[in-house]
């Protein structure tokens, strides 16, 4: 027999998930634009799986409000506690519907749900003033708002009818303690998988025009109330920066090329591990030869340190310069320009493969904002378990293998990215691999030879598909690993990778390139090379085409500028010049010249601001996806 209190809080629960649902509808009328395209069934979906949103908002807003429900105060079912329980109902959640019914309106400027830095970014101005304003200009929210609490408030009536007051058992209100302390925390992560839901989780139910009507406003509060906001930064005018580091590009095609991409990303791989960069010194043989018949980046860097920062630098042209990643960040819902999106819209299938547990570092549900339209990780894989690292995921050479059969049935033209892990820390490798690999003075060096192998077994499978000759494929690293030679372990050397692109039908495609290129680069270049007719969006530009090329980085908050010779640092609180070097004739940057070259210097802190500007200003613009 059920303790009536429990009933109550269940029906009053019940009560708030209707209103965040009536919420959802009211946002989908006020922006029917979003519904473009949609069928009903779709729609059916923003309102079941909103609720995997709504549950967790709510509850973490009532959670005083629950815990009024459960611990066994024999006062409970007296008037007078009743009226302070309604009274705090009241009170965190009067706002809460609040927020999202502003959102109704506020998403026509934004084109996302309210975050958490409305209440501290710039980009806001004065909260009170913006606020007020808002609900002036918008009166008819607050009708709305009154019409919701007063249907909350003849549902929310009738559940105080018909209390029950039930002899007090201690072992039954302990027992629905623990029971309702357990589902509350299930609910708040939103299940019971490998990480708590994130605003991105609703990717995987929904296309990314929809995202914002699968969410609710306070969900989207809560989930970046931690995150670092960005503030706007003015150091030209917006005509400038466009032209010194332009945004929004088109190539003058006609027509595009629809060749296969296959875009490789090696776990941890400095340029300083690979022969082919070092005069034969390195630990990847099959990735040498491979360069001997590719075009090959010799001055490419990092836009990141972190996987999770590299990924969307890779496949979205997204650089990292801020603290958080772009895929933890408040911003990572806005709508982007991923390389596996623009090319659907040419016909082209989007497959992202990362042998790790599902839902590490946010890979999941990033994907599918950058366009990809499968996802595989550990539990699609299906090979046995045996080929699991016992760590981070599936070993690359069968995981090599599981996406060479994914690819191989798939029909063309696709976009895959495969995102290798077995050169991750502590370095594991196949039992059957031990010894068979040139191990060195460092741990992690036999792994980068494991990983060199299983690159050849999928290259040795490729050649024998029909689609091998029609593809071009893209090889670089998600970061640097750790740093032995001096010229590594420097700022502008603990950034650098190699970039490869390697096109087995195009026999013009064989050359090194000395020029400036970073992870941003990559997309565009793909694009270019593609023959890519349409506008877009990227924070890098084509390698392919004349220019004076450039990279941005960040760490320990400071901003890199690096050109074909200099390397720009900038104070990431003051954005000031700290420090120039010229790294061609200092590769350890041991000479600071801040003071001499004043013209290049100049020059070079001109392009990382206007890089930094432009970055700053179309995130929180929300304006990349046009």
């Amino acid at each position: 027999m059920t303790d009536s209190r429990f009933a109550v809080l269940f029906k009053r629960f019940g009560i708030l998930l209707l209103a965040y649902a009536c919420c959802r509808g009211c946002f989908i009328a006020f922006n029917p634009v979003i519904l473009t395209g949609a069928t009903v069934w779709e729609i059916i979906k923003l309102f079941f799986y909103g609720i995997r949103f709504d549950i967790p908002a709510i509850l973490i807003i009532n959670a005083v409000f629950i815990l009024a429900h459960i611990i066994p105060f024999p006062a409970f079912y007296s008037s007078r506690y009743q009226f302070w329980v309604k009274t705090i109902f009241y009170f965190f959640n009067i706002p809460a519907l609040l927020f999202n019914l502003i959102d109704c309106v506020y998403f026509g400027f934004t084109q996302k749900r309210t975050t958490a830095d409305f209440f501290t970014s710039e980009a806001t101005g004065d909260l009170k003033f913006n606020f007020t304003s808002y609900l002036k200009d918008y009166w008819y929210l607050l009708i709305l708002l009154l019409l919701f609490i007063a249907g909350i408030e003849f549902l929310y009536h009738r559940t105080l009818k018909n209390q029950v007051k039930r002899k007090f058992s201690i072992a039954f209100h302990i027992t629905g303690f623990i029971l309702s302390a357990g589902l509350f925390i299930i609910g708040v992560r939103g299940g019971i998988q490998f990480k708590p839901i994130s605003m991105q989780t609703a990717a995987r139910y929904t296309s990314r025009s929809l995202i914002p009507a699968m969410l609710n406003t306070p969900f989207a509060i809560i989930k970046t109330r931690d995150m670092e906001s960005l503030s706007p930064v003015k150091f030209m005018s917006d005509a400038d920066a466009d032209k010194i580091y332009p945004v929004f590009q088109k190539f003058p095609y006609d027509s595009i090329r629809k060749m296969n991409v296959v875009i490789i990303i090696l776990e941890s791989f400095s340029k300083e591990y690979c022969g082919f960069f070092n005069n034969g010194e390195g630990w990847t043989p099959f990735l040498d030869s491979l360069c001997s018949k590719s075009v090959v980046f010799t001055n490419a860097y990092a836009n990141s340190k972190r996987s999770i920062e590299g990924i969307p630098a890779i496949v979205a042209s997204i650089p990292n310069l801020m603290d958080e990643s772009f895929i933890s960040s408040g911003y990572n819902t806005n709508s982007i320009n991923g390389v596996a999106g623009l090319l659907k819209n040419e016909g082209y299938s989007g497959y992202f493969f990362h042998g790790g547990n599902n839902g590490t570092m946010g890979f999941e549900n990033f994907s599918p904002l950058a366009g990809f339209s499968k996802y595989y990780g550990r539990n699609e894989y299906d090979g046995p378990a045996a080929d699991y690292d016992g760590s981070w995921g599936i070993f690359d050479e069968p995981f090599y293998k599981f996406m060479y059969r994914k690819l191989d049935a798939s029909a063309q033209p696709f976009c895959s990215v495969f995102f290798s892990l077995s050169s991750h820390h502590p370095f594991t490798i196949p039992h059957q691999y031990i010894n068979s690999f040139p191990k060195g003075s460092q741990p992690l060096f036999e792994s980068i030879g494991y990983a060199d192998h299983s690159l050849k077994t999928f290259f040795d499978l490729a050649k024998k598909s029909t689609w091998f000759n029609n593809t071009l494929f893209v090889i670089t690293a998600d970061h640097t690993g750790p740093g032995f030679k001096p010229e590594a372990t420097t700022s502008k050397g603990s950034f650098e990778i190699p970039v490869i692109f390697y096109s087995p039908s195009d026999v013009t495609m064989n050359r090194v390139d000395t020029s400036v290129m970073q992870h941003a680069d990559i997309v565009p270049s793909i694009l270019d090379y593609l023959h890519y007719t349409h506008p877009f969006s990227a924070f890098g530009h084509s390698i392919f085409r004349s220019g004076n090329h450039f990279a941005i980085n960040y760490i320990n908050s400071i901003y890199q500028g690096i050109d074909d010779r200099y390397i720009i640092m900038l104070d990431g609180d003051n954005i000031s010049a700290i420090g120039f070097y010229d790294y061609r004739n200092d590769p350890l940057l041991k000479n600071n010249i801040l003071d001499k070259n004043i013209t290049e210097q100049k020059k070079l802190t001109t392009i990382t601001k206007a890089a930094l500007q432009q970055f700053r200003q179309h995130l929180l613009k929300n304006d990349l996806a046009r």
